[in-house]
């Protein structure tokens, strides 16, 4: 679902530009490296901007307090 929601962007994409630095795949060959990148790297921004731990949030959602 995370990767689902990081790609959603680019379905209505008409034109993409990749960057490289030389090293490894190169092209439109590199995106599904670069998503996956993506993926890996949210939960440690997800946990840094808001304090919470997503891999401890319950897959029914949110905790919430009363």
């Amino acid at each position: 679902q995370v990767a689902e929601a990081v790609a959603q962007p680019l379905l209505g994409t008409r034109r993409v530009t990749l960057v490289s630095g030389g090293s490894g795949d190169l092209g439109v060959s590199r995106l599904p490296t670069e998503i996956l990148e993506v993926v890996t790297k949210l939960p440690t921004a997800v946990e840094a901007l808001t304090g919470i731990s997503v891999t401890q949030v319950p897959p029914s959602g949110p905790l919430t307090t009363t």
